[in-house]
């Protein structure tokens, strides 16, 4: 998904807001704040440059792209961890990109829409996928 300017714009903007009051409250000169804004500016505008010109390496898996894991091996260990055996042999019978999804919402914490970008399709898709695994796994 490309990367929206106004929606992280709106967010700096708003986390900055309460930066300057933090720096008022602790007697930082208003020249001295707007040299801080002007600085942090810069580096917001330098970092939206790298997110439009940044690629994932990407693989085709069905219908969507998935980022290429670096170790498969090492990126799913925590199969090895669960205590139910035949939950673990469910697990490691799902193809890579189920796993991958899994522990993407599961280990690392994502929500759906995150998972949603990640796949470039809808968050409801992400749900119908999520809802077919616990289908197989139970």
């Amino acid at each position: 998904m490309a990367y929206n300017y106004a929606r992280e714009k709106r967010k700096f903007d708003a986390q900055w807001k309460q930066t300057a009051l933090w720096y008022r409250k602790e007697g930082m000169s208003e020249k001295n704040i707007e040299a801080m804004y002007r600085f942090d500016l810069a580096q917001f505008n330098r970092d939206r440059a790298y997110e439009s010109r940044r690629r994932p390496l990407e693989t085709a898996c069905g219908s969507c792209y998935v980022q290429a894991p670096e170790a498969p091996d090492e990126r799913y260990s925590w199969i090895d961890e669960v205590s139910d055996q035949q939950l673990a042999e469910r697990l490691h019978a799902l193809p890579e990109a189920d796993l991958e999804l899994l522990t993407l919402i599961a280990i690392d914490g994502k929500t759906y829409r995150d998972v949603a970008e990640v796949f470039s399709c809808s968050h409801q898709n992400i749900s119908r996928h999520i809802a077919r695994i616990r289908k197989i796994l139970s």
